[in-house]
């Protein structure tokens, strides 16, 4: 006989987002700190600024539907988090022209 849990799925993919948010927010920071000029600390600074309010949202989206139905990924969390990773990535771009 095999169980199924309705919960666990959304419960992994919101954990999923969290780890993902969490590791731009770092890079985003190491970006920041290592950078040699100020451009790239700048777009490094606006990434981190972006994943902490993707984070921010999201945790607030958790929380309001805690006793609904599980969480849907949004259009707008989608769309922040591919321009969090087109900041970085121009970021990376920098740090690697300097």
């Amino acid at each position: 006989m095999r169980l199924w849990d309705p919960g666990a799925q959304p419960e992994r993919t919101a954990l999923a987002w969290s780890r993902t948010t969490l590791s731009l927010i770092v890079a985003g920071l190491f970006c920041v700190r290592f950078a040699p000029t100020a451009p790239s600390a700048a777009l490094a600074a606006a990434a981190v600024c972006g994943a902490v309010s993707l984070q921010l949202r999201r945790t607030q989206k958790q929380h309001r539907r805690r006793t609904t139905a599980p969480p849907a990924v949004d259009p707008a969390s989608i769309a922040l988090a591919t321009a969090v990773t087109v900041l970085l990535g121009l970021t990376g771009l920098l740090l690697a022209l300097a």
